[in-house]
């Protein structure tokens, strides 16, 4: 029996991610999950579990530690940025969302 391989895109970071989409855009969920660390002086924490990117019809993106970004696509990948000022890059890959492609950097 042969089984079709998910689509998946990798970051600069070399973390896989599943890409899949609903009515408000295109989500990409990391394969495998993640720690990152959120620094807050003495309260700073550990915030573990899979990685989700959620990319919106309006060029907006939103990451659960990160927070509100933006992203956009050129010829050499596609990049989330967010306020937090986290960055998170998918080079020399497309954008797999044909109906996002408006959103340029």
């Amino acid at each position: 029996m042969a089984y079709a391989e998910t689509p998946t895109v990798v970051s600069s970071a070399g973390d896989r991610y599943s890409i899949s989409e609903n009515e408000n855009g295109g989500i990409l969920t990391s394969l495998y999950p993640k720690s990152r660390f959120v620094e807050a002086g003495a309260n700073s924490y550990v915030v573990d579990g899979l990685d989700v990117i959620y990319f919106g019809k309006d060029c907006d993106a939103f990451h659960k530690v990160f927070g509100k970004g933006t992203f956009g696509w050129a010829n050499g990948g596609f990049l989330a940025t967010f306020e937090s000022g986290a960055e998170i890059g998918f080079p020399r890959q497309d954008l797999p969302w044909e109906h996002l492609t408006k959103c340029r950097l």
